[in-house]
C-alpha cells in the first residue's frame, strides 16, 4: 500500500497536462486576435465536436455549470455565432447550434489548436506521439465505459 503521495502519479500527470495545454491554447487564441475569448473558443470547439445539443449537456461536456456556460453562450449568440432554440421534446431545455457565420472563427480556432498541439508535442517523435494518442483514446473509452456502467446518483433517488 502506498503511504505517500506520488507527485508524478497518473492523476497528477493528466491534470498537469490538461492545465498546461489549456494555457498554451489560450496563448495561441490570444495571439490569433480572434473575435472570441479562449473560453468562448473552447465552447465553440466543443459545439463543433458534438453538433447541436442541449445546453446542459454541453456544460457537462465542458466540465462547467450550466449557469457559467450561459454567459459564454449569451456573448456568442449576440455575436451571431450560435443560436439557441427550445427543444421540441422539452420546451424548458435549450438546443444550442453553431451558425454558418461561426465557420470562419472555427477555422481560426482549429489553427490555434494545431499550433498548441505542435508546442505540446515538441521533442516527441511522430511514432511516439501517435502511440500516446492511441493510448489516450483507449483511456477515454475505458473511462467512458466505466462511467456509463456506474448508476447515476439522480437515477437512484
Amino acid at each position: 500500500m502506498r503511504k505517500t503521495i506520488d507527485p508524478d502519479s497518473f492523476g497528477f500527470l493528466i491534470n498537469d497536462i490538461a492545465r498546461f495545454s489549456r494555457a498554451v491554447f489560450e496563448v495561441e487564441i490570444e495571439a490569433a486576435r480572434l473575435s472570441v475569448t479562449a473560453a468562448e473558443a473552447r465552447v465553440m470547439a466543443h459545439m463543433a465536436r458534438c453538433g447541436a445539443t442541449r445546453q446542459h449537456l454541453l456544460a457537462e461536456r465542458l466540465g462547467m455549470t450550466p449557469m457559467s456556460l450561459t454567459g459564454f453562450l449569451d456573448r456568442l449568440e449576440t455575436s451571431g455565432l450560435v443560436t439557441r432554440t427550445a427543444d421540441v421534446k422539452d420546451r424548458r431545455a435549450k438546443i444550442v447550434t453553431l451558425t454558418p457565420r461561426a465557420s470562419d472563427v472555427l477555422a481560426q480556432i482549429a489553427q490555434a489548436g494545431a499550433q498548441a498541439e505542435q508546442t505540446l508535442s515538441e521533442g516527441i517523435c511522430a511514432e511516439d506521439w501517435e502511440t500516446f494518442r492511441r493510448i489516450a483514446l483507449q483511456l477515454r473509452r475505458n473511462l467512458s465505459d466505466a462511467r456509463s456502467q456506474t448508476p447515476n446518483a439522480e437515477d437512484a433517488a
